[in-house]
């Protein structure tokens, strides 16, 4: 079946945007059934399938110089699949971080109690905090309460809202974003405050 399949391709070569369709046509589903078994997002297994044809496109727009181009297709599309998990494992090791960077910062607070300075210190962070929360996009402030007060998945998230889950991370990123640009200063403070305490 591969052979027919490679002489009935052969035959629409010399049309090329008419191969390039049916091409399109013959494995777009496919492709991107294929991809979301890797991403389980629906939505970004499209992104990539489209990414791949496009590729394909700009690489020989008559694919004369593709014998197999479903072969390129699918290797281009699990490579991507790939780079797109590891991106997302980056970018939650990075978020995990921060948050666990503000956790800490809170802990340390709490417990000096005795300490005047860092009293009036934690205050000053937890108002600006609540400042910085609320400056935040509707979507945005919405989602990353779901996910830090409410401890709620992304997936969880996502099914509440009606969002994709590349939403709900796109939104956690930019509140993260937000609050790493603005607390930064008080980072630095605090930071100078725990490693000189008794």
């Amino acid at each position: 079946m591969g052979d027919s399949r490679k002489l009935s391709f052969s035959a629409h070569q010399q049309t090329g945007s008419d191969a390039y369709r049916d091409l399109f046509y013959q494995y777009h589903g496919r492709l991107v059934l294929f991809a979301h078994k890797f991403t389980g997002d629906l939505q970004v297994s499209q992104d990539i399938v489209q990414d791949a044809f496009l590729k394909l496109w700009k690489k020989s727009p008559s694919l004369a110089s593709f014998e197999v181009p479903r072969a390129y297709l699918f290797q281009s599309v699990k490579n991507s699949c790939l780079n797109h998990i590891r991106h997302i494992k980056i970018r939650h090791l990075a978020e995990s971080q921060i948050v666990s960077q503000l956790a800490e910062v809170e802990k340390e607070l709490y417990l000096a109690q005795d300490d005047p300075l860092q009293s009036l210190l934690e205050q000053d962070v937890q108002r600006k905090i609540e400042e910085i929360v609320q400056s935040m996009p509707e979507k945005c402030r919405e989602v990353f309460l779901l996910s830090r007060t409410e401890m709620l998945k992304n997936r969880e998230i996502a099914d509440q809202l009606g969002i994709s889950v590349k939403m709900v991370e796109k939104q956690i990123s930019k509140a993260l974003l937000m609050l790493r640009t603005n607390l930064s200063e008080y980072f630095s403070v605090l930071l100078f405050l725990l490693l000189h305490k008794n």
